[in-house]
């Protein structure tokens, strides 16, 4: 016993001698190992989620894992062995887990944010110094795609870099936490209720817009394939509600340069991207011919054949693309008909100051409320004495507009001429100052002209069975890199066109219009360029679906498809817009006579 006392009692005082000298002296080399086994870590705070109307998630993230690697643990001689491991199971280039491997340094990346199947996959592998780490991944469930422009994307560290995400990237991020791990020597492991929460994550705040997601992507699909359809460049879709301003779906694509592919973009084409937009800006001057009195709708126009104008080198003369067949023409049927000779004539009446005011008042020439980042005002100049430049302004050309300019303008006729603002954001939907433009008077008469255009004019196909639905269409020339409406001119002298079509309408029912929708497809190469053929029809889709998924009811006095058309002029003698002389067929000729070029900006 007192053996075994004496024992104990020279063991506990060698103990105790130990602990004093590691206090006192500690051993530079203990305290460096100790060091690496216990770690502080920033504690993520989850990024908020992008939401549509519904609650519905565009943009969230979801639980990934991370590879992660101490070099220092991994043997020199089984760095190649290592290193052919992992790249037959990562992204990770075998030459770029090399490099990073081969570094003097206790941290390395292999592959970042990978799906569960890949990291059980590695830890098979059963490496040395290899270990594993949750970290969020930002993905979108209704595809990569889908809403990309508007909600934007995030890099590989969750920071937004465009859109949405890169507006709104402190409220979506939170405020990070910390916490204390202590894992094994080697790193490998988690040291069972080694781990404490410092300070607690605060996540982030979610950005609640006013897109529907099953609109926004139904949208994406048949613009795409209306864009393949007619081999064009790029396309813009966007859906508003009227009355409220509210965006329900903005789509933008764009034909890769590599892969000849028509895919979506993270550039808002929307907001940023400017066209001369053509017969589509027709209900605005329309609109300025009413306001201003200078006609009625129903009164009686005796058209000329032809406009000319006194150029430098001659003259430039503007011709319909239709024969004037009538002694007469209303300008109802100038709408109808998308008579450039007829609205020039009416513009002449209205003059240049009052015509650049409605347009301005319209809202071309300066950026919309959203204040996308990037986003274009377009180009309006103040408009003088200048007959031609009046008269191609009125029609569409020497003007640039984006298009939610021009979506923006026909939500005021629809609203009784009232512009609303439009609005991405839930909590800024009826924030915005209402502004009138155009009399209540004015806006019906403008509307009903619509309606005839898609009835029985040049914008037959953008009809939806059992709707109301107003519009206009618009097929205009683009200028070229080297000036002029005339590209790649050949030695000869023959040169072709750029051509952008478009449609903007409204779709309602009894109780009145319900959404609002521009439809432009830049650049189309087949026969089907105009817009009554190449957007009109894209309208028509789109809209279907959009009331289907909003639950909009038909309404019961809506003209069904075997309405019959009338025409007036004689030339629109089918219902689908496709008729020898409609807008979608015959527009752009041009011809040309020594001294004089004739020009006809196509509908």
């Amino acid at each position: 016993m007192a053996t075994l006392a004496l024992g104990l009692l020279v063991g506990f005082g060698l103990l105790g001698y130990r602990l004093a000298d590691l206090q006192i002296t500690p051993d530079p080399a203990l305290q460096e190992g100790l060091g690496t086994r216990v770690i502080t870590q920033e504690l993520v705070a989850p990024r908020g989620e992008i939401t549509d109307r519904w609650d519905r998630p565009i943009a969230q993230s979801l639980p990934s894992i991370t590879i992660q690697a101490n070099p220092q643990l991994i043997p020199a001689e089984d760095l190649v062995d290592v290193v052919a491991q992992l790249s037959a199971h990562v992204d990770t280039p075998a030459d770029v887990l090399m490099t990073r491997l081969s570094r003097d340094s206790s941290f390395a990346y292999v592959a970042r944010q990978v799906d569960e199947s890949t990291a059980d996959a590695v830890r098979s592998l059963d490496l040395p110094g290899i270990w594993f780490d949750d970290e969020p991944r930002r993905t979108h469930p209704n595809g990569p795609c889908s809403g990309l422009a508007i909600a934007g994307r995030t890099d590989i560290d969750n920071v937004g870099i465009s859109g949405l995400e890169e507006e709104y990237n402190a409220s979506l991020t939170g405020v990070a936490g910390s916490v204390v791990r202590e894992s094994s020597a080697d790193g490998e492991s988690t040291i069972p209720n080694g781990e404490q929460v410092i300070e607690p994550a605060q996540p982030g705040e979610d950005v609640h817009t006013t897109i529907d997601r099953n609109v926004q992507y139904q949208t994406e699909q048949i613009l795409a394939a209306a864009v393949e359809r007619v081999e064009g460049q790029r396309g813009i879709a966007i859906v508003m509600i009227p009355d409220t301003g509210e965006i329900i779906a903005a789509a933008n694509v764009q034909r890769s340069g590599e892969s000849g592919a028509i895919e979506c973009t993270t550039t808002n084409l929307s907001a940023i991207w400017t066209y001369e937009p053509g017969s589509i800006i027709k209900p605005l001057t329309m609109s300025a011919v009413l306001e201003s009195g200078a006609a009625t709708p129903h009164e009686l126009l005796s058209l000329p054949e032809q406009i000319s104008f006194a150029v430098e080198g001659g003259t430039k003369t503007y011709y319909d693309y239709f024969t004037h067949t009538q002694t007469f023409y209303t300008p109802t049927d100038v709408m109808v008909l998308s008579s450039n000779i007829g609205t020039m004539e009416l513009a002449a009446r209205v003059g240049p100051e009052a015509l650049y005011e409605a347009y301005t008042n319209f809202g071309l020439g300066s950026r919309t409320a959203l204040e996308f980042k990037g986003e274009a005002s377009g180009i309006l100049n103040t408009l003088d004495s200048n007959v031609l430049e009046l008269s191609a302004t009125a029609i569409g050309q020497s003007v640039a507009v984006t298009g939610i300019q021009m979506l923006q303008s026909y939500n005021t006729l629809a609203n009784g001429g009232i512009r609303i603002a439009p609005v991405l954001l839930m909590n800024e939907v009826g924030t915005g100052r209402p502004q009138r433009v155009v009399s209540e008077e004015t806006a019906a008469a403008v509307m009903e002209m619509m309606a005839e255009v898609v009835a029985r004019g040049t914008g037959t196909r953008a009809a939806v069975p059992g709707y109301h639905v107003a519009g206009k269409t618009g097929t205009s020339w683009q200028p070229c890199e080297t000036g002029g409406y005339v590209c790649n001119i050949d030695e000869d002298g023959n040169g072709s066109r750029h051509y952008t079509a478009s449609f903007g309408g409204i779709i309602g029912n009894d109780d009145g219009p319900k959404l609002s929708i521009v439809v432009i497809i830049d650049d189309p190469k087949t026969d089907d360029y105009g817009g009554g053929a190449a957007a009109a029809p894209v309208f028509a889709e789109i809209a279907g679906y959009a009331v289907r998924q909003l639950q909009i009811m038909p309404g019961t006095s809506a003209p069904s498809d075997e309405r019959v058309r009338a025409d007036p002029a004689g030339v629109l003698e089918t219902a689908d817009g496709t008729a020898e002389g409609s807008e979608s067929t015959a527009e752009g000729s041009e011809s040309t006579a020594e001294g004089s070029e004739s020009t006809e900006p196509a509908q």
